[in-house]
C-alpha cells in the first residue's frame, strides 16, 4: 500500500492562529479559494507523494541522520505573496525568513537522502520557503485577492524555533488536506537538552 506523505517543520498554534486572522482579512475578496485551515499549516521541507509503506523506515532514518546533523533555528512569519507573482494566482503564501541557512542544507540533505534511499527524485525548482495560506481553484476576482494582500501590509505573525522535523501522512478529503503525524525527529541540540 503507497501512503501519501510529507516531511514538514511544525508552526507553533499562536502562529497558525495568526495566518488564520490573515486569511480572515483575504476572504471578502470573493476570489475562489480553498483556504487552509490554520491547524493544518505548516512549512513542508519535502513532499514525498505516494511512498510504499515499506519504504516509510528508510524515510525515517533519513530525517533521523537530517535531524543529527541539524542544530534549531529561528525563523519568522511574514509578508504575503503568490505563485506565480504575477497574473491569477494559484497559490497565497506567508513568507519565511530569519536563519535560513539552516533550513536549505536540511532540506538538501532530506532531498538527497530520499533520492538514494527510496528513489524520489530530488526537487529540480529551488526552494522557496513558505506556509501555504490557500489553493486559488479560479482566475475569478484574482485582481482583489492581489489587492487584499497588498492591503494587509507585512502581515507580520511572529517567530518561531524550529527544533524538528515530522513525516506526515496526508489525506485528502473535500474539505482539503487531512494531515496525521506519523514519525517526529528532533534537532541534535534539542537531544542532547533531553
Amino acid at each position: 500500500m503507497a501512503i501519501r506523505s510529507f516531511i514538514a517543520i511544525e508552526v507553533p498554534s499562536d502562529i497558525q492562529e495568526a495566518l488564520g486572522r490573515i486569511e480572515e482579512r483575504l476572504r471578502p475578496a470573493g476570489a475562489s479559494v480553498g483556504w487552509v485551515n490554520p491547524g493544518n499549516i505548516h512549512l513542508t521541507t519535502k513532499f514525498l507523494g505516494y511512498v510504499r509503506e515499506e519504504d516509510l523506515p528508510q524515510v525515517c532514518e533519513v530525517m533521523k541522520s537530517a535531524a543529527r546533523h541539524t542544530r534549531s533555528f529561528d525563523l519568522e512569519v511574514a509578508g504575503l505573496g503568490a505563485f506565480p507573482p504575477t497574473g491569477a494566482p494559484r497559490v497565497v503564501w506567508a513568507g519565511v525568513r530569519g536563519e535560513l541557512e539552516p533550513l536549505d542544507r536540511l532540506v538538501e540533505e532530506i532531498e538527497q537522502g530520499v533520492a538514494d534511499a527510496v528513489g524520489i527524485p530530488p526537487e529540480h525548482r529551488p526552494y522557496h520557503p513558505h506556509l501555504t495560506l490557500g489553493r486559488v481553484k479560479s482566475a475569478k476576482n484574482a485582481e482583489r485577492l492581489r489587492a487584499a494582500m497588498l492591503e494587509c501590509g507585512p502581515a507580520e505573525a511572529g517567530s518561531f524555533s524550529a527544533d524538528g522535523i515530522t513525516l506526515f501522512m496526508s489525506q485528502l478529503d473535500r474539505e482539503g488536506g487531512v494531515y496525521t503525524p506519523m514519525a517526529e525527529m528532533k534537532f541534535e541540540e534539542e537531544t542532547r537538552k533531553t
